[in-house]
């Protein structure tokens, strides 16, 4: 009802606008009329066959004769009959059939924007089709008669070859001859198998003309073509009712498309409440910030704005310390791409710029990014440490930026993330860190993509989740804080990232107070 009251004129808009078009365009149509004739498709005579075979039959051309009487050849027969101004193609857009339900019965129908027209295009349709069906009946009699001609000229000749040599033997002096005897009597039966088959070949030549005509399907004319009274388009009220339901579909959709992607983390959003952690900073975004070493904005910019803002959230994350220690530090996010990656990077640097020795342990076991940021090789880190226990950390430290700041890398993705940094290896890594280090800054998976963050955070003092403005939405930073709130896991607050406008330079300050104003640019992950 609260989405109704605020964006119900959206959907009634779009309704009006719909509705009005729909009958404006329909209004301003030149009228169709169709007429329609219905062809029966008689299957042909079959011995043995009864009425419900025959029926069977006749359905299954029908639909073969549906498709027949819109081919080139049938169609090419009306456009030249009417001598119609357009060619086959065109006619075909004009036309159309269809199988009467599970009947032998097609139907016909053309359109036209004259009623007249509209009939006499059925009319002939049906007509020149029933004359093409003729055509091929006569062609395969045809073709069935001069076969059988030439079988019953070739048995004539050899009848006449038969009787010569029969006249030949008789005539000879020997004719009493018992061999010549023999030679007679076979081919006096070639003969008469001659004459015999001669005599059904005569037959079948005799009747082929019925034969194929009875056995061929017909097509009847059941329902002729008559002259339509009222167009079937446009009909403007119709289309005005159409366009309504339309609009309203339209309307709904888009105020549902327009919630769903306003559904996400905005300036005005009660983050506190909803998370149950303060919001530590907002983030304004840097445009064009390309990937790698220019993410370490506060090297390459040490005086920007955003490299200061850095550092207030380096002095807000000491005045969350006055609740608990916090020497080990997760950094998440609830999705991918919300830049806590690069917020790592440039908060280790402000960290080791204030001497607390500091060391960033890229744990994204999925999506390393820390190697990509530093510029270091990702042979060697974490991964190749935990599973040698026995090495020293130290030998995978690699020295970053400035004095007092050590990245150890990701190392080799391994097949089970998840597995090492749930193990005893990676909680007795962490303390064997405390004790050389001031602080340990964790990037870790996304929170919702995988549950490595999870394991890692039950290890360490705190996770800090970072989401994007106008990005992540509500029901996933609620997850992801709900998920975080597991267990003994201390959410220390939220980074609101990447804001645009003037919401980028305010900072929340229910917790911290208004003059703790913060900005922090970051990239992606």
């Amino acid at each position: 009802m609260r989405i109704a009251r605020r964006k119900g004129w959206l959907v009634i808009l779009m309704m009006a606008i719909a509705g009005i078009t729909a009958f404006v365009v329909s209004s301003r149509q030149d009228p169709q009329y169709s007429a329609t004739a219905t062809l029966q498709v008689l299957a042909g005579q079959t011995i043995g066959s009864n009425e419900f075979s025959a029926l069977q039959a006749s359905r299954s051309i029908a639909e073969t004769y549906r498709l027949l009487i819109e081919t080139g050849p049938v169609l090419d027969r009306v456009v030249e009959e009417l001598d119609l101004p357009y060619n086959a193609v065109q006619l075909d857009e004009r036309i159309s059939t269809s199988i009467v339900g599970e009947t032998e019965l097609i139907e016909v129908r053309a359109t036209s924007g004259d009623p007249e027209q509209a009939a006499v295009l059925a009319t002939t349709l049906v007509e020149q089709f029933q004359i093409h069906q003729q055509e091929r009946i006569d062609a395969t009699i045809s073709t069935a008669r001069e076969s059988l001609d030439a079988q019953i000229a070739e048995l004539e000749e050899r009848r006449a070859e038969i009787t010569t040599e029969i006249d030949d033997l008789e005539a000879t002096a020997d004719a009493d001859d018992p061999a010549v005897q023999r030679e007679l009597d076979i081919l006096i039966d070639e003969l008469s198998r001659v004459e015999q088959s001669l005599m059904d070949l005569q037959v079948s030549a005799l009747t082929i003309n019925s034969s194929i005509v009875a056995n061929s399907p017909r097509v009847e004319v059941a329902d002729p073509a008559r002259v339509p009274t009222d167009p079937f388009e446009p009909r403007p009220l119709f289309s005005l009712l159409l366009g309504l339901f339309v609009g309203l579909l339209l309307g709904v959709g888009l105020v549902a498309l327009l919630e769903f992607l306003d559904n996400t983390v905005k300036p005005e959003l009660n983050v506190q409440a909803l998370v149950g952690a303060p919001v530590l900073a907002t983030v304004s975004q840097i445009p064009k910030l390309q990937p790698g070493g220019a993410q370490v904005y506060t090297m390459t910019q040490p005086r920007s704005s955003a490299a200061e803002t850095m550092r207030l959230l380096r002095t807000n994350l000491d005045f969350a310390s006055a609740s608990g220690k916090i020497s080990t530090l997760v950094i998440t996010s609830p999705g991918m791409g919300e830049g806590k990656s690069t917020l790592t990077a440039n908060l280790g640097v402000v960290m080791a710029q204030a001497e607390v020795k500091t060391v960033i342990i890229d744990a994204d076991l999925r999506k390393p990014t820390q190697n990509r940021i530093f510029g270091v090789p990702n042979d060697r880190g974490l991964t190749t440490l935990l599973t040698h226990p026995d090495e020293s950390w130290h030998d995978y430290a690699k020295k970053v930026a400035l004095p007092g700041l050590l990245l150890i890398p990701s190392g080799p993705i391994p097949p089970n993330p998840s597995d090492l940094v749930r193990s005893d290896r990676f909680k007795h890594l962490l303390a064997c860190m405390q004790e050389d280090v001031d602080l340990i800054l964790i990037d870790s998976p996304p929170i919702l993509s995988a549950s490595d963050s999870l394991a890692i955070g039950a290890h360490a003092d705190g996770v800090m989740l970072v989401c994007q403005s106008h990005k992540t939405r509500i029901d996933a930073l609620r997850h992801a804080a709900h998920a975080a709130h597991q267990g003994d896991i201390r959410l220390v607050g939220v980074v609101i990232n990447r804001l645009k406008g003037q919401h980028g330079a305010s900072y929340y300050g229910e917790y911290y107070g208004p003059d703790a104003a913060t900005h922090i640019s970051s990239a992606g992950d």
